[in-house]
């Protein structure tokens, strides 16, 4: 099947999200470089476990078009804990024992007093799992506030991909120094993913550019592209 381009909009904490991912700040680099320039970490390394959760999923950040939603897992789905609830996304410190899916860096102004970094990228392993649902069968799932990964598992329309060309970019809103006081601190995010779905050969592609208002505290779709065959 093949799903034409829409725009969706969503809210999220992304703060909450972004705090998080600060999560592990390395001991080695709570100065600037001598040269006061950004001080970047590589995703994994010491102090750096990657961010405190599975995928790009939870209750309030659904990235889908045409009724098709993309999930993304920065983790192996076969290590998520089987009572963890999907929806809620966070899950320190357990889900820094699953093995990533992706790697990546960050970008810190000074780790000793950054609330979050302000820009990360990430780039696949070479098989990045990313499961394609029915909206609507996802919903009923999600129905008593609890999704679990064998309920996510078991949807009958679940299609599984596993992208061998991954990247994701984030700027989030503390990118630009001064941006708040001038209300141009809007962060935002995109994502490329290319792959094939197992059992069938299908090839996929899964894209979203995703913008952040700090002042609403709410995620904006621009644009959600899922291709699938």
């Amino acid at each position: 099947m093949k799903m034409h381009r829409s725009f969706v909009s969503i809210s999220r904490l992304f703060v909450a999200v972004i705090a998080a991912l600060a999560v592990g700040r390395s001991a080695s680099t709570l100065d600037l470089s001598a040269q006061g320039q950004p001080v970047i970490q590589a995703i994994p390394s010491a102090g750096v476990p990657g961010p405190p959760f599975y995928s790009n999923f939870s209750a309030t950040f659904v990235p889908n078009e045409n009724g098709i939603v993309g999930i993304a897992f920065y983790r192996q789905p076969a290590c998520i804990p089987g009572t963890f609830n999907l929806l809620i996304q966070f899950d320190p410190p357990t889900a820094f024992s699953c093995t990533l899916t992706v790697e990546g860096k960050r970008w810190l102004r000074n780790p000793a007093t950054d609330p979050f970094p302000f820009q990360i990228r990430y780039s696949g392993l070479g098989a990045v799992p990313i499961y394609f649902v029915n909206a609507g069968e996802l919903i009923s799932a999600a129905g008593d506030g609890v999704l679990t990964i064998g309920e996510l598992q078991s949807l009958p329309s679940l299609l599984v991909g596993i992208a061998d060309d991954f990247h994701q970019v984030i700027h989030n809103s503390n990118q630009a120094p001064g941006a708040q006081k001038h209300l141009r601190d809007k962060g935002h995010e995109e994502l490329d993913a290319l792959g094939t779905i197992l059992g069938s050969a299908l090839p996929f592609y899964f894209h979203y550019v995703e913008e952040f208002d700090p002042n609403t505290n709410v995620h904006t779709f621009r644009a959600v592209r899922i291709d699938i065959g």
